[in-house]
């Protein structure tokens, strides 16, 4: 007669309910040192940023860079600078197709490499040359097959950038705007709007919120096409969470570079104001 074990493993063999499958990767909580890239998605980059220029000043300083692997695996990149030495360790211990283990270098220092296209943050003067490379950033506009936005902003969302149907809107504040029908970015500013969206993990999902308890207030309404994807995002200035502070900084930044677009120069000045 079979045991009571033997019996209950033929009864799941059978009935294909007792399949050993592994369980799903678990997201790390990052903090507030860390930098987490997922597949070319960036959060909180500006604390790497941070971190160069404290490492050039001879501060003091450690960051984390978490990057996610395919299947979802994190590999935990730590720098810690001590005013003089830069110690590096790679934690592949919870990368599942990864060696697996833990190594401690260190190197010299940590430059940051811009270019239009590209941007990398090179570990310098470390014995491993496989080390140099900590992240580089694609952002050339080229690789992708469609690149579009349309940007309504300011009060009544009367401010308006379509790249896909080639119109701009400016309020004049008076009761007016004025309209351009043909209305284009050159190419370099286009790669610089499609970086700051990239760093600002625009595919990622966003917490965000519309309501206002202001009298007169900036609203935000952005719609991105990429390729055959499309994300759309609204929010108003009182929205201070997290990620409602990164997606009104790429307004603004959006805006700095539309400022210095020569049709945009061409057109009338604000005439009135906003109280």
């Amino acid at each position: 007669m079979l045991n009571r074990t033997v019996l209950f493993l033929l009864i799941c063999l059978l009935l294909s309910g007792c399949q050993s499958t592994s369980a799903p990767p678990t997201k790390v909580k990052p903090g507030k040192n860390d930098v987490v890239e997922t597949h070319g998605g960036l959060e909180n980059f500006r604390r790497l940023d941070q971190f160069v220029k404290h490492v050039q000043n001879n501060k003091k300083d450690k960051v984390r860079l978490i990057r996610y692997t395919i299947e979802g695996d994190p590999i935990f990149h730590d720098l810690a600078y001590d005013g003089s030495n830069l110690k590096f360790t790679l934690d592949t211990t919870e990368d599942k197709f990864g060696q697996g283990e833990v190594t401690t270098t260190t190197c010299e220092s940590i430059q940051k490499q811009e270019s239009e296209t590209e941007t990398k943050y090179m570990l310098t003067g470390c014995p491993q040359q496989d080390m140099n490379e900590l992240l580089v950033i694609s952002h050339d506009v080229d690789k992708e097959d469609f690149f579009a936005f349309e940007l309504k902003y300011g009060v009544g969302l009367k401010n308006a950038i379509n790249t896909k149907d080639q119109k701009l809107i400016k309020d004049l504040q008076n009761g007016e705007t004025v309209q351009v029908s043909d209305f284009q970015f050159t190419k370099q500013e286009i790669n610089q709007i499609y970086k700051l969206m990239i760093l600002s993990n625009y595919l990622n999902e966003k917490k965000l919120f519309a309501e206002c308890n202001k009298k007169t207030y900036e609203s935000y309404e952005l719609k991105v096409w990429i390729n055959s994807a499309e994300r759309q995002y609204n929010w108003s200035e009182c929205d201070k969470s997290k990620d409602g502070e990164v997606m009104t900084r790429l307004v603004q930044d959006i805006v700095a570079i539309l400022k210095n677009n020569h049709t945009y120069q061409s057109l009338p000045e604000v005439k009135g104001s906003f109280e």
